[in-house]
Order: structure tokens, then C-alpha cells, then sequence
């Protein structure tokens, strides 16, 4: 028997026994005799999932367990199981989407190659190009998709993949993101889907996983980040051909076995460890400062550094010039950021060397006022032709106060004078801020509330998770995996919380109790 008979005998005993009712039945058999086809394997929850949502089908009442039999009964010795003659591979053609990453029409063409050919592949990135396109039908569809086809091109992974968060880019993995434990990554790694991937964020960096992503994550990746350091090795990432670099942690070693091709560095590291004087030529250094920061950058070369982005939260504001005066390279570009500047430390930066050089320049999240920034002079920055002052605490008039240091001036967004809440949110959220900021926008917190002194909320993104959080930031707690506390979710509900007010509304039923016992930062 082949396979369009099996399929065609299975549709007729379930519309011959009442279990489906359906307008062509021969459609159905036809579609589902393709569906299986692509498949390693077919299950009676997929399945029921497939009939279900077929537009043939116009009423459906069969249980998963007569489904299983049927697939047994007719598909099981007529299925196509020989997956490597459906995989195929252009290489020609996947170069191009990784010399492009976002433009559409290398995608584009590289999905028409599969679908010429039968490989579900190609369905699977053409309906990924119409979900990033926006709206909720073509997401719908391509999650469908992705879920009938989960062992056909995921390789199954399924709840193996619980520890991890997936970033999608027309059908394709863009980045992956590591929030809980994990060992599914040589079969994630080695997937076609993963084969433009660009970038892996990590919690810590066990050597098993180091060497994993090393020797098997695809050419394109071009980008790793890496939290909670502690004293991780990182000489592994040497070999790759790496354009950025991203650690945070408690401690680690900043050596010359840096990717050969680096171009930007983010360091947010405690305590930092220096094989003595290293050259590093990358062109952007996002640093975080601490008292200890001067003999770092006294350490390093960086003969072609372009920009320089320093987070002031953790620095005595008296070492900043010395820190500035210190610095020879050719910086263009500098931003100061996330603590405090008065007007006094401002004057003296200005009359460094280092202000002759900068012809854009941020004074991001340094709580200015209108007054504040008043009392600011120009100095030597006489060649700034763009000043960023947003997320201060300036009106219209301070923003035109900044119009006297650079004709073009920035302002994404101001708080209101004195927002206490905000400045703790930031402090709290540390090197979480801009992953909670892409996860802030309204539509992932549709249900959620306030009872009293708790903000509560199910989050509904790739994975839907439960969390709640202290108005004082004091108690929180999330369902997710993430072993990074405050979590990303946690810090989001903040910020939303604070944006646009929760409704007064007591928390789903039993949600505190299965998120669990709040951590006390307090303690």
C-alpha cells in the first residue's frame, strides 16, 4: 500500500465512524499523505493537531488514543523515514542569507529552492518571513507549523530545550539564549535552522559548553554573551571569529587570547584579573567602572578604540578625569553613563585633551536636571556634533540647554525630577536593564495587576511564565529558569509597572504559591 492509500483509508474509517466531518474528504487524505511525508515520525496529538486545523475539516471529535491506532494501523509501513534524501543543502545560497542577515530576499530565495524540492524547510522559512512581517494570523501559522514540524526539523527536542529561549529571524535560529540548565546543545547546534546563527547569551561558561560552541556552532556566529562569571575561562572563544564579546560577573581574567577579529567588548566585571599589558584591537569598549578601573585601562592598549561607553554606578565620580586623562586612544565617540555627574567634575573633563577628539558625546541616565545641565559649559568639546542626554530627568528647556553643546541633540526618553523608583530600578536591574527593556512593551502584560504592596503578572512571550514583585523591590520571584536573580521578567514587570500603572487587581488564583517563595535582596 502507498502512502496516499493509508492516508486515504485512515480519513475514511474516522469519517465512516463520526469521528470527523469534513467537505472533500479526498483533500484531506491527499494533505495528509504530504504532512507525513515529511516527517520522521507522526504522533495521534499531532496528528489531531493537523485535522483540527485543516480548513477541510469542519467538525472534529476523535480522542488521541484511536488517532495512534490509525497510525499504525495505515502509515507506520508507508511513512518516508529516510530524512537525509529530504534534507538538502545550498551552500551557495545559505552563504548569501549570512552575508545579509537581514535582508529578506536571500531567505526568500532559498526557501523557493527547498520548496521546488519537497524540503518542509522551506514552508517552514517562507511562513517565518510573513510572521516577522507582522501580525497575529502569520504568527499563528508559523507557530502551527513549527509545532507539526517539531521532530522533522527540530530534531525533537522538545522539553530537552526547556533551559533555553530561542530568538527567531525569517524561519531561522537568529540567537539563543541559555536561562536555566541545559544539555541539549550539540543536537541544537548541528540543526539546519541553526546554521545563520549569530549570537549565544549564557549564564556562566562550563568548559563542556565552551568547547561545544566552539567546535560546533555555525561560522555565522558573530556574537556571545556571557553573565554570572566566576572565574570562567574564556581562552576557548579565542579561535572563533567573534565580533562582540560580552562578560558580567563576579570575577574573570581579560587576557590577549581574545577572538583575533573582536570589534567590541562589554565588561562588567567585579574583579578583574590582567595578564599584564594587553593590546586589544577592538573599535568599541563598554566598560563598567569601578575603583579600580585606572589601573585597568593603564593596562590596556587600544590603538584603534573609537568608542568608549563607561557606566559610572560604581565609581567614586572623583576618579573619572583622572580615568579620561589617562585615556590616548583615538576616541570619537563617549558616553558616560548610568550614575551621577555634577557640574564641577563635568568642567574639569572638558578641559581634557581626550574632549578635542569626541565629536559625539552621552550623558545617558545621569539623573541631570534642567539646573544642572544649565550650569554645564562646552569647554573643549568644540567639535561635538551630537549630545545623547536621554533618560535624565530634563524638561523642553533643559533639552534645549543641551543645544548649545552639539546642533544635534537626543532624547528617547526623560523621567520625571526626583523619580526615586526609576534610578532604584536600574540599580536593581544592573546588567539586565536592556534585555528587560526589549521585553517591556505592554503586549507581553496584558494579564497582570497590583494587590497592595505586590505586582503580579503571567508574561506571554516565547514561553509563558508566572512572577511577582515588591513595590520596594525588596521580594520577588519569577517561574522562569534563570539563574541570574534579578531575572529579566522580574525587572520588566518593574519597569512596566512604573510606566503604565497595573490595575488593581488580586493576583490569579494560586499564582504566589506555584511561583514559590520570594528571594529577599535585603539578606
Amino acid at each position: 500500500m502507498d502512502l496516499a492509500g493509508g492516508a486515504r483509508k485512515l480519513i475514511n474509517e474516522l469519517v465512516k465512524a463520526e469521528q470527523i466531518e469534513v467537505r472533500r474528504a479526498e483533500i484531506v487524505s491527499r494533505d495528509l499523505a504530504k504532512w507525513v511525508e515529511a516527517r520522521s515520525q507522526v504522533s495521534g496529538e499531532e496528528l489531531a493537531t493537523w485535522i483540527s486545523d485543516h480548513a477541510q475539516v469542519t467538525d472534529f471529535y476523535a480522542p488521541t488514543s484511536l488517532l495512534d491506532t490509525l497510525i499504525e494501523r495505515h502509515l507506520t509501513e508507508t511513512r518516508v523515514v529516510a530524512l537525509s534524501e529530504i534534507d538538502l543543502r545550498n551552500p551557495a545560497l545559505e552563504a548569501e542569507m549570512v552575508a545579509h542577515p537581514e535582508q529578506i530576499e536571500p531567505y526568500t530565495v532559498y526557501a523557493d529552492f527547498l520548496q521546488e524540492r519537497g524540503d518542509p524547510l522551506g514552508e517552514w522559512i517562507a511562513l517565518g518571513i510573513l510572521a516577522d512581517k507582522g501580525g497575529d494570523e502569520a504568527s499563528e501559522r508559523f507557530a502551527r507549523y513549527r509545532k507539526l514540524h517539531d521532530v522533522r526539523l527540530m530534531g525533537g527536542l522538545g522539553t530537552r530545550l526547556a533551559g533555553i529561549q530561542l530568538e527567531w529571524r525569517f524561519g531561522m535560529i537568529r540567537a539563543i539564549e541559555q536561562i536555566g540548565a541545559m544539555h541539549a546543545w550539540p543536537e541544537l547546534l548541528a540543526l539546519r535552522v541553526a546554521s545563520t546563527l549569530e549570537a549565544i547569551r549564557l549564564s556562566g561558561l562550563r568548559p563542556d559548553v565552551a568547547n561545544i560552541i566552539v567546535t560546533l556552532a555555525a561560522p555565522s556566529l558573530r556574537a556571545v554573551s556571557i553573565e554570572g562569571v566566576h572565574g570562567d575561562d574564556l581562552t576557548a572563544l579565542g579561535s572563533r571569529e567573534l565580533r562582540e564579546l560580552s562578560v558580567s560577573g563576579s570575577r574573570a581574567t581579560l587576557g590577549a587570547a581574545l577572538p583575533a577579529k573582536l570589534e567590541r567588548l562589554v565588561w562588567r566585571v567585579r574583579e578583574t584579573a590582567i595578564e599584564g599589558r594587553v593590546q586589544l584591537t577592538i573599535r568599541e569598549l563598554d566598560l563598567e567602572l569601578r575603583a579600580d578601573s585606572l589601573n585597568l585601562l593603564g593596562q590596556l592598549e587600544l590603538p584603534g578604540l573609537e568608542r568608549l561607553r563607561l557606566e559610572l554606578e560604581h565609581l567614586p565620580l572623583r576618579e573619572l578625569a583622572g580615568i579620561l586623562r589617562a585615556c590616548e586612544s583615538p576616541i570619537t565617540h563617549l558616553e558616560l553613563a548610568s550614575g551621577r555627574i555634577d557640574p564641577a567634575t563635568f568642567a574639569t573633563i572638558a578641559q581634557l585633551p581626550i574632549a578635542k577628539r569626541i565629536t559625539k558625546l552621552g550623558l545617558t541616565g545621569l539623573e541631570l536636571t534642567d539646573a544642572m545641565l544649565a550650569a554645564m559649559t562646552p569647554g573643549d568639546f568644540t567639535n561635538l556634533s551630537e549630545i545623547d542626554v536621554s533618560f535624565n530627568e530634563l524638561t523642553g528647556a533643559g533639552v534645549a540647554h543641551a543645544k548649545r553643546f552639539a546642533p544635534v541633540v537626543i532624547s528617547t526618553r526623560q523621567h520625571k525630577r526626583g523619580s526615586a523608583m526609576e534610578q532604584r530600578v536600574r540599580r536593581f536591574a544592573g546588567s539586565r536593564l536592556q534585555p528587560a527593556e526589549l521585553i517591556s512593551d505592554p503586549k507581553h502584560w496584558k494579564r497582570s495587576g497590583f494587590d497592595g504592596d505586590l505586582r503580579w503578572a503571567r508574561y506571554a512571550g516565547d514561553t509563558d511564565y508566572e512572577l511577582y514583585i515588591s513595590k520596594d523591590l525588596a521580594r520577588f520571584a519569577c517561574s522562569c529558569p534563570s539563574s541570574i536573580q534579578p531575572c529579566k521578567h522580574v525587572i520588566a514587570l518593574a519597569l512596566v509597572d512604573e510606566r503604565t500603572p497595573l490595575r488593581n487587581l488580586p493576583p490569579e488564583l494560586g499564582l504566589v504559591a506555584r511561583v514559590g517563595a520570594p528571594r529577599d535582596v535585603t539578606g
